[in-house]
């Protein structure tokens, strides 16, 4: 696959980039791309990818792990166009990778709310009626109706342990459920749908507590202050931080092996991939190489595509603990991007086959042997953080901050590794040097969890800015016209 000079169209930019092209006697004509992981940072490597595109530079291998696993297959899946890829990651929240709170509280409350259910159901009928709501307004017929909502009070609650239950078991469905009931847009619209529901309720229950009408009082509090802080936990801004905060202190997981499953990644990707040709994913001139870590062995697994592995190449790979997989259908391949993208922790394992692969970041995020052993003749390394050390950081605050820095400490250690392990020919001191290194000037924005349309416009065009500024310092660009 050769690395051709851009047409008039492709070369089309603005700012410093206006009007520039790979210089016509560049060298390499077997380009790999290395892609690594980094959850919300990977918007960065759709700036850098826009620019390959405006150049026409087509690798003839790219290899991604976690995000920029994500990244590889639907750039690959769209003939190495951006605009569709761009419009999902400005579209993307934290939802919409199955980051949703509201589906953790409900899993945690499963297991306490059979006890609940049960002491309530114990209060409720052990209750005094000269207690009782009605009473302090003074209505004669006070009793009867107070013994009435005893008993429909004392239901309810029955349902709600049987429904404690169901939420044990059904919890991994449900998620599944909204997963694909959830469109790919701004979800605040719905948001404000429950906040409604519970308004709604909130009157209904004032006004039969006032009118002393039969009704489930103690059951329809006791709801409405859960609804509360589910619907709160769930929203975005100071308060629905603050309560996701105290639950990751406070709440353990109890189901599953991970705190989410992988349905909404899945139903995104699916969408991309869908929109463009699954064909090229396995059939394309362009070969992809996928990592992901196998839970039962502990070895790298690099999911193939679109080549039959050499010998050579098979024996490099287990040299450095890792293994190869042939992937010869496109649902496989979406299959393989989406156990790179699981991370430990935070995603549950996904399942291939009989056996099941995690997000390998921390132990092989920039698969960089794995591309360039493939007949590769230069790389182009897309990081998602300076290469000179780990960025510095706070403080963790959470479980979720912790493991974010500890990764990008181990992503740091791995990145130092592999480029180390470069033969000497590998140098990005020559011009054209053979190893072009897309990376920040300065530790990105945001972090692995931060998923907003905002701040992906603003990665995005950093990754333009770093990219043309790499593709001109590694001397792969013909002089800028005056």
């Amino acid at each position: 696959m050769t690395a051709p000079a851009a047409s008039p169209a492709a070369s089309v930019a603005s700012g410093p980039a206006a009007g520039r092209a790979l210089r016509a006697d560049l060298p390499f004509r077997h380009i790999a791309l290395v892609l690594s992981g980094g959850g919300a940072l990977g918007a960065y490597e759709i700036g850098v990818l826009k620019v390959l595109e405006r150049l026409a530079l087509a690798p003839a291998l790219v290899a991604g792990v976690s995000s920029g696993a994500f990244n590889a297959v639907g750039w690959v899946a769209h003939g190495g166009r951006c605009a569709a890829l761009e419009r999902v990651w400005l579209a993307l929240r934290a939802s919409n990778v199955g980051i949703r709170w509201v589906t953790l509280v409900v899993r945690v409350l499963g297991v306490l709310i059979i006890l609940f259910a049960l002491l309530e159901m114990f209060l409720t009928l052990a209750g005094s009626p000269e207690l009782g709501f009605p009473n302090l307004f003074g209505r004669r017929d006070a009793g009867r109706t107070f013994a009435t909502s005893v008993g429909l009070d004392a239901a309810a609650w029955a349902l709600v342990a049987s429904f404690g239950m169901a939420v044990i078991g059904l919890s991994r469905r449900v998620e599944t459920w909204i997963a694909h009931a959830t469109p790919l847009s701004d979800p605040a619209r719905w948001r404000l749908r429950p906040g409604y529901l519970l308004l709604v309720f909130a009157a209904v229950h004032m006004v039969t507590l006032v009118l002393a009408l039969p009704w489930p009082h103690r059951f329809s509090a006791t709801a409405l202050a859960f609804g509360f802080v589910a619907w709160l936990a769930n929203r975005p801004g100071f308060g629905g931080g603050r309560m996701r905060t105290l639950l990751l202190r406070l709440l353990p997981e109890v189901g599953g092996r991970g705190l989410w499953g992988s349905a909404a990644r899945r139903r995104v990707l699916e969408g991309l991939v869908a929109e463009g040709d699954a064909a090229r994913l396995t059939t394309g001139p362009t070969r992809l190489v996928i990592g992901a870590l196998a839970v039962d062995t502990g070895r790298m697994c690099h999911f193939v595509s679109g080549f039959e592995p050499a010998p050579e190449y098979r024996t490099h790979i287990e040299a450095s603990l890792g293994e190869v997989i042939v992937v010869r259908d496109s649902a496989e391949v979406v299959h393989a991007a989406i156990a790179s993208s699981a991370m430990p922790g935070i995603f549950e394992p996904v399942p291939i086959g009989n056996r099941d692969f995690v997000d390998p970041g921390g132990f092989s995020n920039q698969p960089i042997h794995a591309a360039i052993v493939e007949g590769a003749d230069a790389a182009i390394i897309v990081l998602l953080a300076p290469s000179s050390g780990p960025p510095p950081g706070r403080p963790a605050r959470n479980l979720l901050e912790l493991g974010g820095r500890l990764l990008e400490i181990a992503n740091w250690r791995d990145l130092q590794f592999e480029l180390r392990s470069l033969h000497a020919e590998w140098s990005r001191a020559s011009s054209p040097a053979r190893v072009c290194v897309v990376e920040p000037r300065e530790p990105l924005p945001g972090g692995v969890m931060d998923f907003s349309p905002g701040r992906a416009a603003e990665l995005i065009r950093r990754g333009e800015e770093d990219a043309w500024a790499a593709l001109e310092r590694s001397g792969w660009l013909a002089a800028a016209p005056v």
